[in-house]
């Protein structure tokens, strides 16, 4: 009976310890769904990057289409966006097209909307001195030349209008990734 007591005890003890000493309990901690989510375009060569968040337009081209597309981020989720009710997965896009979103780009928007709004006025009092003066040869030449300089200038617009959006391919140089904040 002496050793079946310390074996009883032994059994006891054994049992005690390890029915109450798990090695992990169990976590408490719910894991918060993100709070926002937003399209990260960055250069893997240099610090720049770009933001595209949910509700703003995007433009891109996806591998198997011909041409770019611009519709509004509905949804961004795992790694894909949601436009129109499509799921346009990351590894599918080829291209983004940025519009204004460097400052040296914003300025050639302002410097295009203001060439060209100054071409459209000038060939207009151009035109209206033109034919204005029927009779005076040298008012009527004024105002060619000043429709020739306005028309420069129109040009000159629209040549920076082009200036002011941006196409990056994706590939080892610019990366497109979904980024969640907590």
């Amino acid at each position: 009976m002496g050793m079946a007591k310390y074996l009883l005890f032994g059994l006891l003890l054994f049992l005690g310890f390890t029915h109450t000493s798990l090695g992990q309990g169990k976590d408490t901690v719910q894991t918060k769904p993100a709070s926002h989510r937003y399209l990260l375009l960055s250069n893997s060569e240099s610090s720049a990057r770009f933001r595209i968040y949910a509700g703003e337009p995007i433009t891109f081209k996806r591998f198997k289409d011909e041409k770019l597309h611009t519709e509004t981020i509905l949804d961004i989720r795992g790694n894909a966006f949601y436009v129109s009710g499509l799921e346009v997965p990351l590894k599918d896009v080829e291209k983004i097209q940025l519009r204004n979103h460097t400052g040296g780009r914003k300025v050639a928007n302002f410097g295009g909307a203001l060439l060209k709004t100054a071409g459209t006025i000038f060939t207009l009092v151009g035109a209206i001195n033109f034919l204005t003066n029927l009779n005076e040869k040298s008012d009527r030449q004024d105002g060619l030349h000043t429709m020739g300089g306005a028309a420069v200038l129109f040009a000159a617009g629209h040549g920076l209008h082009v200036l002011r959006r941006g196409t990056y391919t994706i590939n080892k140089k610019w990366t497109l990734k979904v980024i969640e904040m907590y």
